[in-house]
């Protein structure tokens, strides 16, 4: 980039949001072709798996979906018998999903793809260049956790 006039493709935010849509239609090309599910309903087995029982809005915030589409992708999974909702012990009112064992199935599927996706996009970096960018991007990204907090 250097020598040429600085434009939209300079900023940080616009170059981070073209790695993040190519990103994700690959990744979810992979999902859809090898597993059937769309990349939200797999963000949700995911997080589900890792962290969960969650509420749609918690599951929504872990995910960094909309809770149109954390939600939608919920539905989707509940009637494919993926998940499956029960009551919160702590406040009757707040209904959780869970995995099922299908869902703890397809959760096991997911995480290899998602970690050879990962790699293949790292690939292009040495050993070096990957450490210093991991430790320089948890930086900036501590860094805007804080100021929203």
């Amino acid at each position: 980039m250097k020598g040429r006039q600085a434009g939209l493709d300079q900023f940080l935010t616009y170059r981070l949001h073209v790695l993040t849509k190519r990103s994700d239609r690959g990744i979810g090309e992979m999902y859809r072709h090898r597993l059937d599910i769309s990349l939200p309903e797999a963000r949700v087995i995911a997080s589900v798996g890792a962290f969960g029982p969650f509420s749609i809005m918690d599951l929504a915030r872990h995910t960094h979906l909309d809770k149109s589409q954390a939600s939608r992708a919920a539905e989707a999974l509940l009637r494919q018998g993926l998940l499956a909702r029960s009551t919160s012990e702590e406040d009757g009112r707040i209904v959780l999903i869970a995995l099922t064992p299908d869902g703890r199935a397809l959760y096991r599927k997911i995480l290899p793809i998602a970690r050879k996706w990962n790699e293949g996009l790292l690939a292009c970096l040495s050993d070096s260049e990957r450490q210093t960018f991991e430790r320089l991007l948890d930086k900036v990204v501590a860094s805007m956790i804080a100021r929203d907090d």
